[in-house]
Order: structure tokens, then C-alpha cells, then sequence
């Protein structure tokens, strides 16, 4: 998950003060993130679109442009 940069700075502020609070939850921010950090998200959480998908949006705009085109010359002339 990418965050914008502010929001990844207050974070990491929040999580600074937490770990020099508790000593404890600074060890598991860490076991947390050692678990975690190399695994690539499910594919089901993945926000790349199918090849499928891209075809179809692809041939409807191709479609909305050629009859905006007909309109377009119906109504000019």
C-alpha cells in the first residue's frame, strides 16, 4: 500500500513515539514487519486490471468515439 507522504511521515512519527513508549510493541513492530516485508500482496488485493478488461474498455471507447464522429457529421452537415 503506497500512502501519500505526509501521511506516511505522521505515521512513522506515531510509531517512533509508540516504540520509545513500549519497549515490548517495538519488538513486535518489528517481528511484524520481518514476517511481512517480502511477501507480494494476494491476487485477489492486486489493483492491475486483466488483459480482458483493458480490451473491452479499449474497443467501448473506440465504439463512443465513432459514433460521436457519426453525431458529430449528422449534425454539421
Amino acid at each position: 500500500m503506497s500512502l501519500p507522504l505526509h501521511e506516511s511521515r505522521v505515521l512513522a512519527l506515531i510509531e517512533m513515539g509508540l516504540c520509545r513508549e513500549d519497549r515490548e510493541l517495538a519488538e513486535r513492530f518489528e517481528m511484524f514487519n520481518s514476517l511481512t516485508a517480502p511477501k507480494a500482496p494476494p491476487s485477489r488485493e492486486r489493483l492491475e486490471p486483466g488483459l480482458r478488461l483493458c480490451w473491452v474498455l479499449t474497443a467501448a471507447i473506440l465504439v463512443a468515439i465513432l459514433v460521436l464522429g457519426v453525431v458529430a457529421a449528422a449534425v454539421s452537415g
